[in-house]
């Protein structure tokens, strides 16, 4: 049965100031990505935007489980890290 998680990261700077949010299957990243984006001085928009990411990643999981089959492996759904969660948004 396949696995189906996501990962939300901060943009590389080339991206901007925001949210870039991956797919994964089985461990394997799926092609492509999105970018949930906020000025970089409005720090309550730069929380919204990863709020929305997260939701975005929790919904599609949903939908893969649904359609194929499958679970969220057990484990968090967003695949959290250290260095993920260790962010402060009024210093970025």
């Amino acid at each position: 049965m396949p696995r189906y998680s996501f990962k939300v990261d901060r943009c590389p700077p080339e991206e901007g100031y925001g949210w870039v949010l991956r797919y994964f299957e089985d461990d394997w990243e799926i092609p492509g990505y999105e970018v949930f984006s906020a000025p970089h001085d409005v720090g309550w928009m730069k929380r919204v935007e990863y709020e929305n990411a997260k939701f975005a990643g929790e919904l599609w999981v949903e939908e893969m489980i649904a359609a194929y089959g499958g679970d969220s492996g057990g484990r968090p759904e967003s695949e959290s890290d250290s260095t993920q969660l260790s962010f402060k948004l009024d210093e970025w």
